[in-house]
């Protein structure tokens, strides 16, 4: 069988990772895959070794000529979709075209759903606007389902849950120690990691008003946060390093640019992980590397004194820092969980019964004094590092208790009208 995996979303590695992962195991049965990728993750396909073609989009709608070469040279049984939603996402808004031209080409369309929108909703903020996703979604006669962070009996629906990836190896301990030691951790300090995405940084110039005050102002507060942990914790920033973090930079390395194989490297040199926002890629694979990690959502709407005593009802208090962030923000600041997005009717409901939530602590952001905490007992409360590790070690037997991967695969293949 040969597959063709659309993953044209730029300046992320998740959603080529996803796909990459799939084919990885898909290739012992002999399935043999071609990508189309925006050329941010040409790296990537490089050191799989898998073919591959480059899309960039200043193409704009003549992607769809591009593709239909790599279809004609590819000639597949189907056509994967790395990830539903950002196939939909990067068509309409980058590419400006109708992202349903796959069709065209012939092969069944097997999409893999990051976020289970069959059964959490099509509801999401684009740029500051209310959006809602292609609902094609909800009529495909199947679709695979990622664990992490889908949840592994997510059944009952159209979705078939798949492990995402095969579990690493983990490093040696004289490799993660000489990784440490390269990124100036010395014996007794703790590492954090702190991952952000590039879209990010784009969002601090040209978001919408609302989620653009997001993207430049919580980096700030959280800046704020993590300057009042104890002196031997060390950071490092994968992606872009905001400004407004104000970190010190004695403690801090920056790896803005990195392979996936380099990103899985410093996950396991990590103590710990701090994802602002989810789905987080860095949280999921926490799992699997077997990091603990703490995540920050904020589920409340903050309108002036009624909001601030919201808060304070909720948290006990509000910090001065808070107080001040909020009396300084333009307006009411909204309820997020994909900071500087919000996606709250997604991925509220991703969060509901999901194990994935119980392997790492979840923080609201605007509760200073529960973030600080929490980030200082996943560094350092061997308590809570131990708890956290048995319940990643729980979510893992959870994942290997999948059908194999290939199985799952061809019975979506099936489904979706492909001859096995």
């Amino acid at each position: 069988m040969r597959l063709l995996f659309m993953a044209t979303l730029g300046q992320t590695l998740h959603e080529v990772t996803l796909g990459l992962d799939l084919a990885a195991q898909l290739k012992d049965a002999g399935i043999d895959a071609h990508f189309v990728v925006d050329r941010y993750n040409k790296g990537q396909l490089d050191a799989a070794g898998h073919p591959y073609t480059l899309v960039d989009t200043s193409m704009g709608p003549g992607v769809r000529e591009v593709v239909a070469g790599a279809v004609r040279r590819a000639r597949p049984d189907a056509i994967v979709l790395s990830d539903y939603m950002a196939h939909w996402l990067t068509h309409v808004v980058n590419y400006r075209t109708d992202p349903w031209f796959v069709d065209d080409f012939g092969p069944p369309v097997i999409p893999i759903d990051s976020v289970n929108l069959e059964n959490t909703g099509l509801e999401l903020e684009l740029l500051g606007r209310p959006t809602l996703v292609s609902d094609r979604i909800l009529t495909a006669p199947a679709h695979l389902l990622p664990v992490p962070a889908n949840r592994p009996d997510a059944t009952g629906g159209r979705g078939l849950p798949y492990r995402a990836a095969r579990t690493p190896a983990p490093p040696s301990e004289a490799a993660r120690k000489e990784l440490r030691r390269s990124l100036g951790v010395r014996d007794g300090e703790r590492l954090l990691m702190l991952p952000t995405l590039p879209w990010q940084r784009i969002m601090q110039t040209q978001a919408g008003p609302l989620t653009r005050e997001l993207a430049v102002r919580v980096p700030r507060l959280v800046g704020r946060y993590l300057r009042r942990l104890p002196s031997h914790t060390r950071f490092l920033a994968v992606g872009p390093y905001l400004e407004g973090f104000g970190l010190p930079e004695d403690r801090l390395r920056v790896e803005e640019s990195y392979t996936a194989e380099r990103y899985a490297s410093l996950l396991g040199a990590s103590d710990a992980v701090l994802a602002l926002f989810l789905p987080s890629f860095a949280l999921e694979r926490a799992v699997l590397a077997d990091v603990p990690g703490l995540f920050t959502v904020n589920t409340f709407d903050v309108d002036g004194e009624p909001g601030l005593r919201l808060l304070s009802d909720a948290f006990g208090g509000v910090s001065p820092a808070v107080r001040s962030w909020l009396a300084a923000f333009p307006g009411p600041v909204p309820p997020f969980h994909m900071w500087p997005l919000r996606w709250n009717a997604v991925v509220s409901r991703l969060l509901e019964a999901n194990p994935l939530t119980t392997t790492a602590l979840r923080a609201e952001l605007l509760d200073e004094e529960s973030v600080v905490a929490g980030l200082e007992a996943v560094l350092y409360d061997p308590g809570v590092r131990d708890r956290l590790a048995g319940a990643r070690a729980d979510y893992r037997d959870a994942i290997t208790g999948l059908p194999e991967t290939v199985e799952v695969f061809l019975t979506a293949a099936r489904r979706c009208g492909v001859t096995v």
